[in-house]
């Protein structure tokens, strides 16, 4: 976000302009992650990791870039996944040359891991997840952690009966530019914060993509409240250092599903194809094509799915309001059908403002910024230099700390848990089942978690 001077009032461009600070000093450790070298599991060792589920983002940042990036400290020794087309292109694209398994339970008692990855639909998350302590090993899940209030307790049930460790990739909290308003949050910048507005947008073809594939049946992503808003609840949990406790939401369903034109068995088989926005054709993308097309025959999961089949019980645009045990109000909104694709967030606190925005026009590929009003004084802008790389830069930072060194110093508090995982997908339950009841939801009835005004780690 760029603001010209002129907009605020008369100040020197030095005044008016400040840089990372404490960011650019080393605060922000994990940045120095990938210079350190040594194993994960020891000097001279190497940590044994499986993964299983070989979507998109398993083959690709927690197979491939694990081998490329990480194999002086990792040893990929297994791969499962239940459709054996995929798994056997998988195999391929990763090219680590382990073992490939259909069945997780046989993949973990003859490759032994020490961590197993789950990469695998929201909704099986839970089972595997327990399968690997059952096994011995820690865990890494991508969010969400889970979809619902059950499949969280025994994840947690689990985690104390097998003893072992639980790390949920919260790739956002790694952004450099996130971390800044972390750190400025933790110095008391703007004082207490007492409300905070977080309105994030995705595309339409962002979208569609949901709407395509399992994640726009409700009963396998737990809706976008909790499959793509887990992301956006945990950072304001992090940001806030406190846990939520009561859900108020509004949500629906306007342009996709039934209430679509038409539909068609899938967007390259289509009859509809010159009539549809949505039209995509998969088979372009050799990738794509390769692993999900050829290989639907094995288990008929189907990539291109008609975004009007009836089966769609997601929604496209959400709101809600959260409280938290510290008193802060969170105001939050997520519009899935548009032409933008970014945030815009605001802090108020007992001492000024922070505020920044993320994508759209205009935009700048050089920088972030936050712009900094505290009370009663001048606004200026904070800014933190662009990074390269997946999710604003932050999935090289968090691959640094999982695969590189993960005891390197957390000042941030970065480095997520089996709690974290809870708290922000609890908001994501409590607003559907707000939306169900037409009332407000208490997330302490949701779990044995009581909401806490300072959270504590993991």
């Amino acid at each position: 976000m760029h603001i010209h001077q002129t907009n605020l009032s008369p100040l020197s461009r030095r005044a008016f302009m400040v840089t990372g600070g404490k960011l650019s000093a080393g605060l922000f450790a994990g940045s120095a992650l990938s210079s350190v070298k040594g194993a994960v599991g020891g000097a001279g060792e190497r940590t044994r990791f499986a993964l299983v589920g070989t979507g998109v983002r398993g083959v690709a940042m927690y197979g491939r870039d694990v081998v490329r990036g990480y194999g002086d400290t990792v040893e990929l020794v297994g791969i499962c996944d239940s459709n054996p087309g995929r798994l056997a292109y998988a195999s391929e694209y990763i090219g680590a040359g382990c073992p490939t398994f259909v069945s997780l339970e046989e993949m973990l008692v003859k490759t032994k891991p020490q961590w197993l990855m789950v990469t695998t639909w929201d909704w099986q998350h839970h089972s595997c997840i327990i399968e690997g302590l059952k096994h011995g090993c820690n865990i890494m899940c991508e969010k969400p952690l889970t979809i619902d209030e059950q499949k969280a307790r025994l994840i947690r049930d689990a985690e104390k009966q097998y003893g072992k460790k639980i790390v949920v990739t919260f790739n956002y909290r790694y952004a450099p530019h996130r971390a800044k308003l972390k750190e400025m949050l933790m110095d008391k910048l703007i004082g207490d914060i007492t409300t905070v507005d977080f309105h994030w947008n995705i595309t339409h073809s962002h979208l569609q993509r949901y709407m395509q594939r399992w994640h726009g049946e409700a009963d396998k992503g737990g809706t976008l409240w909790v499959h793509k808003a887990t992301h956006h609840f945990d950072l304001i949990n992090w940001w806030l250092d406190s846990d939520p406790t009561e859900v108020f939401a509004f949500a629906d369903l306007e342009r996709f599903g039934a209430k679509g034109p038409f539909r068609g068995r899938n967007c390259r088989n289509c009859d509809h194809a010159d009539q549809c926005d949505y039209y995509w054709d998969i088979t372009r993308n050799t990738h794509l094509k390769r692993l999900y097309t050829d290989n639907e025959h094995h288990d008929g999961y189907i990539r291109d799915n008609c975004v009007f089949r009836r089966e769609i019980s997601i929604f496209d645009k959400h709101s809600a309001v959260v409280k938290y045990a510290n008193n802060a109000y969170l105001n939050y909104s997520l519009t899935a059908d548009t032409d933008y694709e970014g945030f815009w967030i605001a802090f108020n606190g007992t001492k000024g403002r922070i505020e920044g925005r993320e994508g759209g026009w205009p935009s700048n590929r050089d920088y972030h910024e936050w712009i900094v009003t505290p009370r009663g004084k001048t606004p200026r802008v904070v800014r933190v230099q662009f990074e390269e790389g997946g999710h604003w830069g932050g999935d090289r930072v968090l691959m640094d700390r999982l695969f590189r060194n993960p005891d390197a110093p957390d000042p941030l508090h970065q480095s997520a848990g089996t709690r974290d995982g809870v708290m922000s997908m609890l908001v994501g339950v409590a607003a559907r089942k707000s939306l169900a009841a037409g009332i407000p939801i208490q997330i302490a009835g949701l779990s044995d978690i009581q909401p806490m005004a300072v959270r504590p780690r993991g």
